[in-house]
């Protein structure tokens, strides 16, 4: 073989088709990467879209299950159960979860049998695991089993167990005074709107103590919350903190028990324009002034203030407007709500913080037949001596016959009549102050609207909604 007429030819040629290779292989990396990153960013994009169409929603859905619940919340009466013979919800919050099962245990040792069912919780149970009834056997078939078994130790029995199967005490709703768990007045509502999932839940604003009272001028009511924060196990410096930040809510609006309608005056566009033009100006500014016509006196072209107020209109804004005013103050910045839904109680199943027993919306009084024995202590505290024992004889009472009126509260504790009735405005027997609060889920999106009403009989006002996801 002859050798090739130019040897750097031939090496040369190699060297060029590897670098060909590497540069396509370049080429097809930099496209499989961008390729790659569009699809994340369609895929991203599509993700984006799909939530925000599930969140509008989930939105409308939120708004929806609100306007239909106000709308059915006139007709709708909320009263007190007996709950004589039924364990009692006051003081479940405060107990371990050892100390919960051995209260519940104690009281199936002794319940009776229609008792124990009402409280029974079979909600996690399917149909197929509902525990069926047993069989009732013909006194054949007893003495047919009961033979086989005589004969037969390994044969299974076909009688009913002789003692029942003990139920497990955690498997029990304690149902609190409206005969759902405490707070809540009704059985919670599910609907469907579209694909959104709404759950409805209204709990009693009434049954709980009133964060107003701290950013009052009555001592007694602040040193009431003071005795419920011990009750909750809240730290000295806690409390403190939570007064400190009572105090700066109390500088922008004082709460009043029992507060009258404001009288707010409004100027028409017209005052306020006649009053910028009157007012002071910076020199070189200038107005077009009316033209004076003959006859006519100063005072006609530019009419004095008392002329201004003749323009404005009044408009009365009601004493229930006042809550309103609190509730957005209890949900700023001003107040450290994360502190005071930190878990003070955790058990799994049950999760107690102080915000769960605090009200937020600017409720005046306790309700004596739904509040538990914490809240209702701290109250007591402004009518009493011993609030303890006068909350202990409330507790007592209401669970076989609910208070109707105060007046029935100091028949029960003649002695402490005086104090009882300068505490009555701070005291009930009924709620009017009710939370509505619903979450709706569709997909991966959630709305949450929270709303406080007041409901006096069939008279239904809304007084604040907040919305969160």
């Amino acid at each position: 073989m002859k050798p090739h007429p130019n040897p750097s030819w031939s090496i040369e040629k190699p060297r060029r088709r590897g670098l060909v290779l590497a540069v396509v292989l370049m080429i097809l990396v930099a496209l499989t990467a961008l390729a790659a990153a569009l699809s994340l960013s369609v895929k991203q994009t599509q993700r984006r879209v799909n939530y925000m169409i599930d969140y509008q929603r989930a939105r409308y859905a939120c708004d929806s299950a609100l306007k239909y619940i106000l709308s059915v919340l006139p007709e709708q009466q909320y009263r007190v159960i007996s709950r004589e013979g039924l364990p009692d919800f006051s003081d479940l919050f405060w107990l371990s979860e050892e100390d919960y099962a051995a209260y519940l245990q104690a009281w199936l040792d002794i319940a009776e049998d229609d008792k124990i069912q009402q409280v029974m919780d079979l909600s996690g149970l399917t149909e197929e695991e509902e525990p069926a009834p047993q069989p009732e056997l013909s006194l054949a078939e007893v003495l047919a089993a009961f033979v086989r078994r005589m004969t037969d130790p390994n044969a299974a029995s076909e009688l009913p167990s002789e003692e029942p199967e003990p139920i497990d005490p955690l498997k029990l709703v304690v149902p609190g005074p409206y005969g759902q768990p405490w707070p809540l007045v009704s059985k919670p509502i599910e609907l469907n709107f579209g694909e959104a999932v709404v759950t409805i839940e209204i709990e009693d604003e009434n049954a709980k103590m009133p964060l107003g009272w701290a950013a009052s001028g009555n001592k007694a009511a602040k040193a009431a919350l003071t005795t419920f924060c011990e009750w909750m196990s809240m730290k000295p410096d806690e409390i403190e903190e939570l007064h400190k930040q009572c105090a700066r809510i109390q500088e922008q609006k004082t709460f009043v028990i029992d507060p009258q309608p404001i009288l707010i005056k409004v100027r028409t566009a017209a005052a306020a324009q006649q009053a910028a033009q009157q007012a002071p100006q910076p020199a070189g500014t200038t107005f077009r002034t009316t033209r004076r016509l003959p006859g006519q006196t100063p005072e006609q072209i530019a009419p004095p203030q008392t002329q201004l107020a003749a323009q404005s209109s009044d408009i009365l804004r009601p004493a229930i407007a006042h809550a309103a005013d609190f509730g957005k103050l209890f949900h700023s910045s001003l107040l450290d709500l994360e502190g005071l839904a930190r878990s003070r109680i955790d058990t799994g199943k049950r999760n107690e913080s102080p915000l769960k027993y605090l009200a937020l919306w600017g409720s005046q009084e306790v309700n004596i037949n739904t509040a538990p024995r914490q809240v209702l202590e701290a109250a007591f505290m402004m009518a009493a001596e011993k609030p303890e024992e006068l909350a202990k004889a409330v507790i007592e009472q209401r669970q076989s016959k609910p208070f109707s009126t105060l007046r029935e509260l100091e028949e029960l504790v003649p002695e402490e009549t005086s104090n009882l009735r300068s505490a009555a405005p701070y005291l009930t027997t009924q709620s009017v102050f009710f939370q509505i609060r619903i979450i709706s889920r569709c997909g991966n999106a959630r709305c949450a609207a929270v709303a406080t009403v007041f409901k006096d009989q069939k008279q239904v006002e809304t007084l604040a909604v907040l919305y969160s996801r």
